[in-house]
């Protein structure tokens, strides 16, 4: 009990607890959840022996929710950087001691704001870095996500009999044979059109890698003539 009435320690038992629960509502895990109510129950715990200052917890609580709106809403590091200032200046003034009690001030250590401010400024800065890079990044107009054209090679996942799943252009579509015969798996077929979100698909014939094309046949050899038998 004595350890969780440190300041420091209650402090950062509500930052990890914060985190963790932010963490469960975006990215729902059971353990980010767990671990996140453990350390807000202990922190809790600790706040009640402690002269608590209850807009500087509603600081430090709302800057790390700004945190976790930075990585829902693109704005390009602006609601990161209302949090982190939030948090801080929060952070400051998380306790208060009564007038006239004549008991030493509690506070949060400078040391320990900066470091937790500092960690959670390195991870928005990446984080914000990341997007801007991947929303710089050109766009994408072959390949996944497009609609493959009349000719794209492809090959039957599921056999089509007559509908089935063929592989086109990277993505899965369904499929049917454009003259409705049976198609086994594995067979490669070339793309006619897109009839809705059907792919209409006729069987090419390809050759296996490294064959050669079957030779001309060869006329049929002749004998060389006898040579005419001598008169007597």
């Amino acid at each position: 009990m004595t350890l969780l009435t440190d300041p420091n320690i209650a402090f950062v038992l509500f930052v990890v607890g914060m985190a963790g629960i932010l963490v469960e509502l975006v990215h729902p895990t059971l353990l980010g959840g767990a671990v996140g109510a453990l350390c807000l129950v202990l922190a809790f715990i600790g706040f009640s022996s402690l002269p608590l200052n209850a807009v500087g917890l509603v600081m430090v609580a709302f800057g790390m929710i700004l945190f976790a709106l930075e990585s829902q809403v693109a704005t390009h590091g602006v609601l990161a950087a209302g949090g982190l200032a939030v948090f801080v200046v929060g952070a400051s003034v998380l306790y208060a001691t009564p007038p006239g009690s004549g008991a030493p001030a509690d506070s949060v250590a400078a040391p320990v704001i900066a470091a937790a401010a500092g960690s959670f400024a390195v991870f928005m800065g990446v984080m914000v870095w990341a997007a801007i890079r991947v929303r710089r990044l050109p766009a994408q107009r072959d390949g996944v996500g497009t609609m493959p054209v009349p000719g794209t090679a492809g090959t039957v996942q599921a056999p089509l009999s007559p509908v089935g799943t063929v592989h086109l252009g990277g993505e899965i579509w369904s499929a049917r044979s454009v003259d409705g015969r049976a198609l086994d798996r594995g067979t490669p077929v070339s793309l006619v059109a897109i009839d809705g979100l059907v792919a209409v698909v006729a069987a090419a014939s390809v050759a296996p890698p490294g064959s050669l094309p079957p030779s001309p046949p060869r006329p049929p050899s002749q004998s060389p003539a006898a040579p005419p038998a001598a008169r007597p």
